[in-house]
C-alpha cells in the first residue's frame, strides 16, 4: 500500500499534549520534531505487508530497506535482554527504538456446535459425552508450552474471552480452564466412554503460513498425549486466509482457532463472538447457542457501563467456560522496532495505524 498526502484532508497542526505525550514515556523517540506541525509530513509512505517472518526481519535488519517491525518469535530471544520489565539487548537498542505492548485482543480456538460430534445432538447423553470431550481437550491444551513456544513467554494468558485490555476483565477468576490437567483430561474421556477407536476425527483448518503448521504440529501432539491416534487428528492446508475465512463462515470445520483485535474497548465486542443470532455466516463460529447467554447479551446490550453490566458480562464469560466452548485465551505482546531515523510512536490499541500520519523522518 502506498499512502500520500490528500490535499483535501483537515489541517491540523500537532499537539502533543493533546494526543497524550508524556516525556517520561516518549521522550527518546524525538517526536518533539513534529509539534505545532501540520501532517502528513512525508511526500509517500509505503506500508509492505511480508507475510513471512524470516523474509520481513531481513528487510528490516538490511538498514536500506524497510524501517518498522515488529519482533518475530524466533528472534526474541536474541533481542530479548529482559522479559519482566521487557527490555533488549544492547546490539538492537543502540540501532532501533522500541516498544512493547500488549494487545488490545486475544488469540483462542473455539468449538463448532453445529458439529453433532463436538456440540449439540439430539440424544442427550450424547449431548453429555461431547461436553466431556470438549472439556478434556481444554485441560490438554498447555498455554504454557504455547506461550513459551511462540511467544516467548511474555504473552497473558487468561480464563474466558474477556481479554486484560477491557476494563470489565476480571483478574480473580479461576484459572481451572487455562490450567493443563492430562490427568484429569484422560479421566473425563473414560468416565464418558471415550476410547481411541470411537474418538471423532478432528480436523484442524489452517492458512499456508508456515508458523501455521507448527501451531497444528504443537496442537497434534496435545491431543495425542491425550489418547487421539495420530491418523484421527487430520490437518487442512487453505491456500489463503481468504478461503479459511470462507470456511469458518460456511461452518465447514468442527474447530476454529483465530486471533480477535477489538474493534473498541468493552467486553461487549469480544462476547458477541458467541451470541446465537450471530452464528454463522456471522461473527459466532462456534455456533454456540444457548438461551440464558443470549437473553444476558440482550439484556447488557442495553445497558450503560456501571457495575451491574459488568456483572452480566461476567456470568456470561462463565457460561462460555462452563460449557467448555472454547481454548480459550492468551493476550499476545508484541514488540516493535524502528529505525531512529524514523521519527513515529507506533500504536498497537484500537484502531491501529492511527500513527502513521505523524511519521516523518530525520
Amino acid at each position: 500500500a502506498v499512502l500520500e498526502p490528500n490535499p483535501k484532508f483537515r489541517r491540523e497542526p500537532v499537539s502533543l499534549a493533546a494526543e497524550g505525550y508524556d516525556a517520561n514515556k516518549h521522550g527518546r523517540y524525538g517526536l518533539q520534531a513534529i509539534e505545532g506541525r501540520t501532517p502528513p509530513f512525508l511526500d509517500k509512505l509505503e506500508v509492505h505487508f511480508i507475510t513471512e517472518a524470516a523474509a520481513r526481519w531481513g528487510s528490516f535488519t538490511k538498514g536500506n530497506e524497510i524501517h518498522y517491525t515488529s519482533v518475530p518469535s524466533e528472534q526474541m530471544d536474541r533481542v530479548l535482554a529482559s522479559k519482566d520489565p521487557i527490555t533488549i539487548n544492547p546490539e538492537f537498542s543502540e540501532q532501533y527504538h522500541y516498544h512493547a505492548g500488549m494487545e488490545a485482543g486475544f488469540v483462542f480456538s473455539s468449538f463448532n456446535f453445529d458439529f453433532p460430534e463436538w456440540g449439540y445432538h439430539n440424544d442427550p447423553k450424547q449431548v453429555a459425552r461431547n461436553k466431556a470431550l470438549r472439556c478434556a481437550v481444554i485441560k490438554a491444551f498447555d498455554w504454557d508450552e504455547r506461550n513459551d513456544r511462540f511467544y516467548s513467554g511474555i504473552g497473558k494468558v487468561f480464563p474466558g474471552v474477556i481479554p486484560p485490555m477491557v476494563p470489565e476483565y476480571d483478574a480473580n477468576l479461576s484459572r481451572e480452564s487455562v490450567t493443563y490437567d492430562l490427568a484429569a483430561a484422560k479421566q473425563l474421556l473414560a468416565d464418558h466412554g471415550w476410547t481411541p477407536d470411537n474418538l471423532p476425527e478432528f480436523t484442524y483448518g489452517a492458512g499456508g503460513a508456515v508458523v501455521q503448521r507448527q501451531f497444528f504440529e504443537q496442537f497434534r501432539d496435545f491431543m495425542m498425549k491425550l489418547g487421539f491416534p495420530a491418523e484421527k487428528i487430520v490437518f487442512k492446508q487453505y491456500a489463503t486466509f481468504g478461503d479459511l475465512a470462507k470456511a469458518w463462515k460456511q461452518s465447514q470445520l468442527p474447530y476454529i482457532s483465530k486471533g480477535w483485535g477489538l474493534d473498541f474497548p468493552d467486553a461487549e465486542n469480544t462476547l458477541q463472538l458467541f451470541y446465537g443470532p450471530n452464528s454463522s455466516p456471522g461473527s459466532n463460529d462456534a455456533n454456540y447457542r444457548n438461551p440464558e447467554y443470549d437473553r444476558l447479551y440482550e439484556q447488557s446490550s442495553v445497558m450503560q457501563p456501571g457495575p451491574q453490566r459488568t456483572a452480566i458480562y461476567r456470568r456470561m464469560n462463565q457460561l462460555i467456560i462452563d460449557d467448555c466452548a472454547a481454548v480459550t485465551g492468551m493476550s499476545r505482546t508484541g514488540i516493535s522496532l524502528w529505525h531512529k531515523n524514523v521519527i513515529a510512536y507506533p500504536d498497537h490499541d484500537i484502531v491501529g495505524g492511527h500513527f502513521l500520519r505523524y511519521v516523518d523522518m530525520k
